[in-house]
């Protein structure tokens, strides 16, 4: 009898063969973010957790653990948060945490709070001057010498984009503009407009100029909200 595997039969196998590896390789992929997902959960409930209490809760090797918080690290998902002593020896257990529950903070009450002490019940021009302390205080970091304006306002841009403004600028018709792409204390806004007098103030501050906010919180063409600020000096 004639043992001898006919080349369709062969390429049916292949085929086979084939299909299986890709049905195979789809499944892991549906069940890692799956298992992923399930470990995340654990963190969060948790509040904390190490490799070895994780392998053991989800019945796998350490190594399979690692590689799954690894990717959720390279995610911004979590991040090593502490560290636990081990009964034996070697270096401590590293512990990790959700970036979203160690990233939580309450600096918007307690700038609220402040504010409130410091602007509420006084009188206007008092008010006026604690806000230019205030922007006084923020552009002190970045305090410079430069003369020439436009290097002045590069200089400016890079400052407030330390401070989170998403800012860039503009040539305009009637001198440069510049634009805010983020509040970063839209959280108190709200109950604090003078924070808007405060961005104007910080503006001459780094600038060396007079500054006038003329949009405020305006829909760009991108879809996106923005202040908008003219200097009154050209560069």
């Amino acid at each position: 009898m004639d043992y001898t595997c006919s080349d369709s039969y062969v390429n049916h196998f292949r085929k086979y063969i084939f299909a299986y590896i890709q049905k195979f390789d789809i499944l892991i992929h549906i069940k890692m973010p799956n298992s992923r997902q399930k470990i995340l959960t654990y963190i969060i409930e948790q509040h904390g957790t190490t490799v070895e209490e994780l392998s053991k809760v989800f019945h796998v090797t350490p190594a399979n653990i690692r590689h799954h918080l690894s990717i959720l690290a390279d995610q911004g998902s979590i991040s090593v948060v502490g560290q636990k002593t081990t009964l034996s020896k070697g270096r401590p257990a590293q512990i990790y945490g959700s970036r979203y529950q160690y990233d939580q903070n309450n600096l918007d009450k307690l700038s609220d709070a402040l504010l409130c002490t410091s602007l509420c019940n006084i009188k206007q021009d008092e008010k006026n001057q604690v806000i230019d302390n205030i922007a006084i205080f923020m552009a002190a970091e970045f305090k410079t010498d430069i003369i020439n304006p436009t290097r002045r306002l590069y200089s400016a841009i890079h400052a407030l984009n330390r401070l989170n403004y998403q800012a860039h600028w503009e040539a305009h018709i009637m001198n440069p503009r510049i634009m805010f792409g983020h509040c970063p204390y839209q959280a108190i806004l709200k109950d604090h407009p003078e924070l808007c007098q405060m961005d104007v103030a910080l503006l001459e501050g780094l600038l060396n100029t007079t500054v006038r906010q003329i949009e405020k919180q305006v829909t760009n063409i991108s879809g996106l909200s923005q202040c908008v600020f003219l200097m009154n000096n050209p560069v």
